[in-house]
């Protein structure tokens, strides 16, 4: 998948429109989310850690809970309702309109000539997208925490930096590289495996959802125990 002698200029081209769907398409609806979201969570953070005597591990919270494990998450299941539906949706109506034989006709695989461009577009979309919405919704938080406690940027800075292990950042960009590329493969997989009937397409495509939610759930509670250890 990473090897460049593996792409022509067909599937360079398909790498970069996965890339444009999933980070560039819907980037300011959610830059915008990013901002109402950062609110809201730190928020919620910085008046428990208040109210619970836990002002010293503002940092740790924003940093384990919400960066690493519920932005990606989330996410993801965003990303999925978008990017993996419209993955399963194309791929079924070619399996359905026999568009697969046709390759396989003239020689070309599918896993090279789409799937792979597809899940790698879509891996580095979905990282490039976590890390700018994180980066926005932590800036937007800092204003919040300003307004609230009056923190210096530098002091929050400091401490959202002295919070991130490398632990946590290699977490962070695994993380959200494998939720990029589970969330093409198994609507991929799912639409490869139907019949070629146009009435399961639909049904298809709810399978897809709910196998999507279950890998996320699953990858979720690993990192979690991960995080633990």
């Amino acid at each position: 998948m990473l090897n460049y002698k593996n792409y022509n200029p067909a599937t360079k081209e398909i790498l970069v429109k996965q890339i444009y769907h999933t980070a560039i398409e819907a980037l300011l609806l959610f830059l915008i989310s990013a901002i109402f979201f950062g609110a809201i969570i730190m928020g919620v953070v910085v008046s428990l850690s208040i109210q619970y005597g836990m002002k010293n591990y503002i940092g740790y919270l924003i940093v384990k809970l919400v960066l690493v494990e519920l932005v990606p998450f989330i996410l993801a299941l965003v990303v999925s309702f978008r990017t993996g539906l419209r993955v399963g949706a194309k791929t079924a109506i070619m399996k359905v309109n026999n568009e697969l034989n046709s390759l396989e006709k003239y020689n070309i695989d599918f896993v090279k000539y789409l799937f792979m461009p597809r899940a790698l577009g879509n891996m580095i979309g979905f990282t490039s997208l976590v890390f700018l919405f994180s980066i926005i919704m932590v800036l937007s938080g800092y204003v919040f925490l300003f307004l609230m406690i009056g923190m210096d940027f530098d002091i929050f800075l400091s401490t959202i930096i002295n919070a991130a292990s490398l632990k946590d950042i290699i977490i962070f960009f695994i993380k959200s590289s494998i939720f990029g590329f589970i969330i093409v493969t198994i609507p991929s997989y799912d639409a490869l495996m139907m019949k070629k009937r146009y009435f399961e397409i639909p049904v298809t495509l709810s399978k897809m959802i709910s196998a999507l939610f279950v890998a996320i759930l699953i990858l979720e509670v690993i990192s979690l125990i991960i995080q633990l250890i």
